[in-house]
């Protein structure tokens, strides 16, 4: 198949309204909606119902399984294609929490691929634009068992026993599944998570929608999900104001290297015959090849393809992006 045509992708963003969405994914996203409840905006999908569409240039309105289909090793590479099989394993998102998220967790890929013939959902935070007093939830704040948690649930009480981590611009977490967690109020993020849309809730806060009704819940589903026994570091640390690339995140699904790059410097990436994924959290850069030049700006998403060797990107601005492969 011929891939001479493959190039720098830009796909169009999947807007989602959400009840605790707000006006960050535009106002400083720069994404085109009317509503005022934007949750989210899916930069490169191949969830069923929620697939990409591509936005401009050789393959306009072709959807991301046409173009796999059409050209596999082009697009995704072989590691890809002989650990994940034909299908775009990796979700990009930008969520805007202007109310906070339900409590909830994703199951692993054991608990999806039975119950919902789905992946599970391993998934990674890194925090654009944080309030003052903005907070995610990760884990309970003390050690409880399966008994002890339905009680507290029974008892209308587990909020009181989450832990609650006051965040900010620049910080990194990692999300694995059976992780309790929420993302709270005046949060913009970026989030990188396996391809799947699998999630349970056990608490909302009791929000009721504009009709009065309560989202569903799915305690008796995710008590068998929960990992009560959290034996890792689920905040990343690193360095945001070294210059240069360092590794954020390697998990069994993708691997996440942090770029940070003063204005006019140019820095040479490969793909090592493996896609790779660029999100713009801050500034504005241009990516060439031998072939081609692209700017991307902040809130932009840019998928690059197997088939490509190397990009030279170049700062219009001092930059920080997030560099996705596996």
């Amino acid at each position: 198949m011929n891939t001479s045509k493959l190039g720098f992708i830009k796909f169009k963003p999947i807007l989602k309204d959400k009840i605790w969405g707000g006006q960050k994914l535009i106002n400083q996203l720069g994404k085109k909606s009317s509503s005022d409840q934007v949750g989210e905006s899916w930069e490169i999908s191949e969830v069923p119902e929620s697939v990409s569409v591509v936005a401009e240039g050789n393959f306009k309105n072709s959807s991301l399984s046409e173009l796999i289909k059409r050209f596999p090793l082009g697009m995704l590479g072989q590691k890809s294609v002989d650990k994940f099989g034909y299908q775009f394993p990796i979700l990009f998102k930008f969520i805007d929490a202007a109310e906070r998220l339900s409590v909830q967790l994703h199951p692993d890929d054991e608990i999806a691929n039975k119950r919902h013939q789905s992946f599970g959902k391993t998934e990674m935070w890194y925090i654009i634009d944080a309030d003052e007093e903005s907070f995610i939830i990760a884990d309970f704040s003390e050690k409880l068992t399966p008994e002890s948690y339905q009680k507290y649930l029974n008892e209308g009480t587990l909020v009181d026993h989450l832990q609650h981590i006051k965040v900010k611009s620049g910080d990194v977490f990692y999300i694995k599944p059976g992780l309790v967690h929420a993302i709270g109020e005046g949060v913009l993020l970026a989030e990188i998570q396996q391809t799947s849309d699998i999630t349970y809730r056990i608490y909302d806060w009791m929000r009721q929608d504009k009709n009065g009704n309560y989202r569903d819940l799915h305690t008796d589903l995710a008590i068998d999900a929960i990992d009560f026994n959290v034996d890792y570091s689920y905040r990343v640390d690193y360095r945001k104001e070294q210059k240069g690339v360092q590794e954020l995140l390697y998990t069994d699904y993708f691997r996440t290297d942090y770029i940070h790059i003063s204005k006019n410097q140019n820095l040479q990436i490969e793909t090592h015959q493996k896609f790779m994924v660029l999100m713009c959290v801050e500034g504005q850069v241009e990516l060439k090849t031998d072939n081609e030049s692209c700017i991307l700006k902040k809130g932009e998403t840019i998928f690059v393809p197997a088939i490509l060797d190397e990009v030279i990107l170049t700062t219009l601005k001092d930059s920080r992006l997030l560099k996705v492969t596996i």
